[in-house]
This record gives structure tokens, sequence and C-alpha cells, in this order.
């Protein structure tokens, strides 16, 4: 198993376990909710690291987040919201 670690703000939150097979990583200026709380990723770097007494290394990432405010989340989940088709014009062909 390997790791996908989480920080914000120059602290880590949560180190997550994947399959090695199928890492999942989020893309930048996806959105990762984190105990309820939206986070924007803002970066990804790559480490490796030793593993164990033998000269095998292991590739982690480290995805870095930035909170977003309740104003800009509310606006955000408003915009996907589906909007009612009032008097649509005709159809012509």
């Amino acid at each position: 198993m390997t790791y996908v670690e989480y920080a914000c703000e120059g602290r880590l939150l949560f180190r997550a376990e994947v399959k090695e097979s199928a890492p999942v990583v989020p893309r930048i200026n996806e959105v990762v909710m984190v105990d309820d709380e939206p986070y924007q990723v803002v970066d990804v770097e790559y480490w490796a690291r030793r593993v164990g007494a033998s000269d095998r290394r292991m590739v982690m990432p480290t995805v870095y987040l930035l909170p977003i405010d309740a104003e800009s989340w509310q606006r955000r989940l408003q915009r996907r919201a589906p909007r009612d088709k009032g008097d649509a014009p005709p159809v012509r062909y």
C-alpha cells in the first residue's frame, strides 16, 4: 500500500492509504471535501521515499489544499443547480 498525504497551510492534515495499482490523486483546482469542509487542490508534489533497508524507493504524492470560504462555496453550489427552462423560443430546423 502507498499513501497520499494531504496538507493545508503548512501542516499535514492526514495521510490516506491507496492501492499501488491505482492511486487516486485529485487534480489541481478540484474540490475535495475533508470533514464536511470544502478544500481546493492548489498543488500536487511527488516525493520518492526510501522503503525499508533496501534501496527501494516509493513515490508518494503530497496534495496541497486551500480552504474555500462558506460564501464562495454556496455560490458554486448555486451555479451547479439546474435552472428551470422558462418560455423557450420555438425550435426551428
